[in-house]
């Protein structure tokens, strides 16, 4: 459990890094004086650079292990933290919020790996949901850093929220010196032994040498993966589901909520210190409902919390949608549906996408099929954060929710008849159930 709480602070710093900018939009407005489109594109750059970090960071932890590009990632926010937080251009402040991002894309690909391929079966969907709870701490505490700096600081209080990353960063990259590589990668190059020893210690020696020889037989049946192998037909099918899930994750529109809160609630017609206040109660709500994942989906299955959570979506960004619509000075409901969202979103395909896609993909191609689910997960985040503030200022900021209303719709048909439930099932078992590998 340490072991995975230490991972998991990967998830911290993701959280923080993603939602900090929500505090300092207006500042960025009036200092490089943004429109809707460049708005959108300052925001949009360290998504952008999640997209590189999610798409190298498989072949980079295939090669030199899990451990070492979690300390990869943790060096790279720190340095988008203090750079982005004292730049003087809007160059430069979009090339360091582009390393952050693309710390946050390889943290991203590399944790979720780390935990399942760490921890027990029977308790690998809660460790690999709590670094889903990890990335909600750390938005939430984004959300409170803003809104304390905003009342104490007098000048430069943008700068301040995003150099106050740099003090979780250094935290975790201490960290990572306490943690073991992965057993599944220390069988992969020849450490059998070590592999061992980290499992006896998670468990005891009896399932040590139960799991040593699960992995064995899974990496003897199968050669070397590439991602020319993703293209075989049975492995296929898999990562295309993979990606979709990761697509689905973030055009079901959260981040659109996470990364421009205090200008919706500010078009509702409450002051920006208010909205500050009221994007805290998010990351409140966010924190509470992860926990429903994290107690119930070893017992309740991944795809019924997923289609709960999906239905709850699609029925709260109507009702915000319709508030926009008809009433945009009713704050008070337009908060409390965006809290029921948040709560759905959090208790459900938050957490669940990690899970599911740490668990279906075969151990020869796991690094790149995850590679690949994040690429398009991000490249995905990336589309919703550019097109949020264009559709807002257009048609009208009823517009994103109603196209968010009906995308969450349609998620939730695909998960009812394509995403398979590996409730209690090992890496191994999962691995021959879905592809046939005996």
């Amino acid at each position: 459990m340490s072991i995975c709480i230490v991972a998991s602070l990967g998830g911290f710093l993701f959280g923080f890094d993603i939602s900090v900018i929500s505090g300092t939009l207006s500042y960025l407005e009036g200092m490089f004086d943004l429109s809707g489109t460049s708005k959108g594109l300052v925001v949009a750059s360290a998504i952008f650079g999640c997209v590189f970090g999610a798409g190298g960071i498989g072949k980079i932890s295939d090669t030199i292990g899990r451990k070492k590009s979690l300390f990869l990632a943790c060096l790279l926010l720190i340095i988008s933290a203090i750079g982005s937080g004292w730049s003087n251009s809007i160059g430069l402040f979009v090339f360091y919020r582009f390393i952050g991002g693309v710390g946050v894309g390889a943290a991203s690909g590399v944790a979720p790996i780390y935990i399942a391929e760490v921890a027990p079966t029977k308790i690998r969907g809660g460790l690999v949901a709590f670094y889903q709870l990890a990335i909600v701490v750390g938005l939430s505490a984004a959300y409170v850093s803003n809104y304390f700096i905003e009342l104490n600081t007098a000048e430069d209080s943008w700068r301040w929220m995003f150099t106050a990353e740099a003090a979780p960063g250094v935290l975790f990259f201490a960290a990572i010196f306490l943690i073991p590589e992965t057993p599944r990668f220390l069988v992969k190059i020849g450490k059998t032994a070590k592999a061992g020893s980290v499992l006896s210690k998670i468990e005891n020696e009896q399932y040590a040498s139960k799991e040593i020889e699960n992995i064995k037989k899974t990496l003897a049946h199968v050669r070397k993966g590439s991602l020319k192998d993703l293209l075989e037909p049975r492995l296929l099918r898999i990562v295309i589901i993979g990606a979709l899930l990761g697509i689905f994750q973030q055009i079901s529109g959260v981040n659109a909520v996470l990364f421009y809160a205090p200008q919706i609630f500010e078009a509702t017609g409450v002051e920006f210190s208010a909205s500050l206040l009221q994007s805290t109660f998010i990351g409140l709500v966010f924190i509470v409902f992860s926990f429903i994942p994290l107690l119930l989906v070893d017992k309740a299955g991944r795809k019924k919390i997923l289609l709960i959570g999906m239905a709850c979506m699609a029925g709260s960004l109507a009702v915000i949608s319709t508030f926009f619509v008809m009433d945009k000075t009713n704050s008070f409901g337009i908060l409390i549906a965006v809290l029921c969202y948040v709560a759905a979103y959090a208790g459900s395909i938050a957490s669940v996408t990690w899970i599911v896609l740490s668990e279906i993909f075969p151990n020869r191609i796991r690094a790149e099929a995850m590679a690949v689910a994040n690429l398009c997960l991000w490249s995905a985040n990336t589309l919703l954060t550019l097109t949020f503030p264009i559709l807002e200022e257009k048609y009208g900021i009823q517009t994103p929710f109603i196209a968010y209303t009906v995308i969450c719709v349609i998620i939730f048909f695909f998960v009812l008849y394509y995403i398979p439930e590996t409730k209690g099932k090992s890496l191994e078992e999962i691995e021959e159930e879905l592809v046939g590998i005996k």
